[in-house]
């Protein structure tokens, strides 16, 4: 997961994405799983919390890793791994 701008580029290891890539191809996202997966990583927890802080609603107070990850939403990280595979792809 990456974003394009280069103040705030965060590289996330390959094997926290894979396996936050296999947690969200579940039916059933354990939101436990993905904060453990999300903290263990440090570009891959900055990145969250740009995501969550670019979305505009949690500017105000310092939100925890969990409440960024529901602020982004599955479809929203989901989203944001397709982006970091295409954007692999073409490098």
């Amino acid at each position: 997961m990456f974003n394009a701008n280069p103040t705030h580029r965060a590289t996330a290891t390959p094997e926290a994405l894979f396996q936050l890539e296999l947690l969200l191809q579940e039916r059933a996202v354990d939101l436990a799983a993905v904060t453990d997966i999300v903290i263990k990583d440090a570009g891959l927890s900055t990145h969250v919390l740009h995501l969550a802080h670019d979305m505009g609603d949690m500017t105000e107070v310092i939100p925890s890793l969990q409440e960024c990850i529901v602020e982004i939403g599955i479809e929203g990280l989901r989203e944001s791994l397709r982006n970091a595979r295409m954007r692999r792809r073409s490098n």
